[in-house]
């Protein structure tokens, strides 16, 4: 247990500290002797280093994860027993170093568990689905360090099961230069950005995840080169409703129907109007344009505007607008027009949207009756 527990005394960053300055801690067995000189130890062996160029974000090393577990241990007046277990599970240094930074997380969660009840229910949660209570992080649990890795860690168990808004809570403050895993910091959080109608901002994640961040794990880089060309597709039209509808039937899927979920809801609505009040002006122009456009390239024989309109008519070509029948037509839209615009949301959306759409138009005809 000593040998652990020097690692925080001793394991240091080169550009920091010189040999001189390492502090050595024998004789001691107790995490509490440990409080004064490991803490002084461990803060100096993990201050950060501010790069002079662009920032590189990296993973923590190995030492440093392990320095600032024992500072927190240390804090938390662990008792020896416990540490003994803590110290078990970093014994095979040279395993623990090939670990991918996700499972050096995985290993730091399991650590805090064996000397933190709270954590242990957190893990237990996850791994079953059942409740997630939030994490009281008072007293000991305050620690940044600590902090920061729980709710990285309960922000992906969030992110991966689609509560997005839950885990957006837990990452929005984190800082990558403090994270034993950046490249899940920013991969997670351009999930939840995008999947929450916030393109822009998952773009910006994207753009760290990919152009500054060292490590990042194959699968992480070539679902965020999608995520990043989803990113930029423009959010208008029959894509945008496609958005906002998913995110409704997801929150839906998930047993919610609190206001943000209506709020969503009055979103597909508004854009269904737009949608819908798009259609039938293009409808419209094309009439008009088939009625009175042309001017000198009509051929003879060919009806104007003038040959269209009844005798003794003075309309001007424009269609009156049309309410929604009885039963819920698509306003504007003749039969050959609804058809088409129904069978282009049939290929590039799930059925439900056609439902959805359907069940909106015949609300709003009831509405007029």
């Amino acid at each position: 247990m000593k040998s652990l527990f020097l690692i925080a005394a001793t394991a240091c960053c080169p550009l920091t500290l010189t040999a001189s300055e390492m502090t050595r801690v024998d004789g001691l067995q107790s995490p509490v002797a440990l409080a004064g000189p490991l803490v002084q130890a461990a803060e100096k062996s993990v201050a950060p280093v501010k790069a002079a160029s662009a920032v590189a974000f990296s993973r923590m090393s190995i030492d440093q994860v392990q320095a600032r577990l024992l500072q927190w241990l240390a804090q938390a007046k662990t008792d020896e027993a416990t540490a003994t277990k803590v110290t078990a599970l970093w014994a095979d240094k040279a395993a623990v170093q090939a670990l991918p930074a996700e499972d050096v997380l995985d290993l730091l969660m399991e650590s805090f568990a064996i000397a933190d009840e709270s954590v242990q229910a957190l893990m237990e949660a996850c791994r079953t689905s059942g409740v997630h209570e939030p994490m009281n992080f008072e007293g000991v649990r305050s620690d940044s360090f600590f902090r920061e890795q729980v709710q990285l860690y309960h922000a992906r168990w969030f992110t991966q099961h689609r509560f997005f808004d839950e885990a957006m809570v837990l990452l929005e403050s984190l800082n990558p230069e403090t994270s034993v895993d950046p490249a899940s910091l920013f991969f997670y959080r351009a999930v939840c950005r995008l999947r929450l109608l916030k393109p822009a901002e998952a773009g910006d994640d994207l753009a760290l995840l990919l152009n500054n961040t060292l490590d990042v794990p194959a699968r992480f880089r070539t679902v965020a080169e999608l995520m990043k060309e989803e990113s930029g597709v423009t959010a208008e039209g029959l894509p945008q409703v496609a958005r906002l509808m998913s995110d409704v039937q997801r929150r839906l899927d998930l047993g919610k129907s609190d206001t943000p979920v209506q709020k969503r809801e009055d979103e597909v609505i508004a854009a269904l109007d737009k949608l819908l009040e798009d259609m039938e002006k293009e409808k419209q122009q094309q009439q008009q344009s088939g009625q009175g456009g042309g001017g000198q390239q009509n051929q003879p024989g060919e009806q104007g505007q003038a040959q269209s309109t009844i005798k003794g008519a003075t309309g001007d070509g424009n269609a009156d607008r049309k309410d929604l029948t009885e039963n819920g037509s698509w306003g504007m839209l003749d039969k050959q027009a609804e058809t088409q615009a129904k069978e282009l949301i049939r290929q590039q959306f799930p059925p439900n949207f056609l439902d959805a759409i359907s069940r909106y138009t015949r609300k709003i005809a009831e509405q007029k009756k």
